[in-house]
């Protein structure tokens, strides 16, 4: 399930351990998290493989940790920028090779996940005294992997037809100080729903990871819509939208 996409991955690239999990806070949702090896030897011009030639004292390439996702377990999205971890300088080390370690840990509204960390490149030809390892922390927003932005002018989604249980809506989003977000329910003709359109929706400004989408008129409670076929239209400015659910909560 797991290999190098030759329309989409430069040549000479292997997929090492992707430690797929499913993810704990969400139904039908699945990642994984292959470390991606851009090795110098043996593929690509010239030009590449030099970078692995033995007196620049390097080894044979450097390794970074990418995103995928799946909805079933078997059929994957893999998302290869921004690396989800990649090299670079991270707390003092100057990092050739990022292993992300199996599992995630939740602590309140952040995800907390492990790496080791190498200022050696894959297969080194030295281990010289400076070459240091260590295993990191990184932490993220709860939901935080991937997101649909709007940009500052502003922008539209609407979702697929979906049939829901529950009797709120709830947003996982961050629109800073100067954006926003409203959110409609449409019918299976495209139509807005009365009381619960884009116009009605009271505006979501600020940083939240489960913000109760509100209409004027109807409040919080969508349990009268579940059941049906609807469409969700999200109409937001300047925003980071992580992902949407509707959910059984006390009034």
């Amino acid at each position: 399930m797991f290999g190098p996409i030759e329309t989409l991955d430069p040549v000479g690239v292997d997929v090492y351990v992707p430690k797929c999990v499913k993810y704990a806070w969400a139904d039908d949702a699945y990642v994984a998290f292959p470390v991606m090896y851009f090795h110098y030897d043996g593929d690509g011009p010239e030009t590449r493989q030099a970078l692995g030639r033995p007196e620049l004292d390097r080894g044979s390439g450097t390794l970074e940790t990418q995103l995928s996702v799946s909805r079933d377990g078997v059929h994957w999205k893999r998302y290869p920028r921004p690396a989800y971890v990649g090299i670079g300088h991270h707390a003092g080390l100057d990092i050739k090779k990022a292993y992300i370690g199996h599992g995630m840990v939740r602590r309140g509204s952040e995800i907390w996940q492990y790496y080791l960390g190498s200022e050696q490149y894959h297969s080194p030809f030295s281990k010289l005294p400076s070459t240091r390892e260590a295993i990191f922390r990184v932490v993220q927003r709860l939901d935080g992997f991937v997101s649909v932005d709007t940009p500052y002018a502003g922008g539209t989604l609407t979702t697929r037809t979906l049939v829901f249980t529950g009797n709120r809506l709830v947003l996982n989003l961050d629109t800073d100080a100067t954006g926003y977000a409203q959110v409609g329910l449409l019918d299976q003709q495209g139509r807005a729903i009365e009381g619960y359109g884009l116009e009605d929706c009271i505006y979501l400004n600020g940083d939240f990871i489960d913000a109760e989408v509100e209409w004027l008129e109807k409040g919080k409670d969508v349990s009268q819509l579940a059941g049906q076929p609807v469409q969700v239209v999200v109409r937001s400015r300047g925003t980071k939208l992580y992902s949407l659910q509707f959910d059984e909560r006390m009034p």
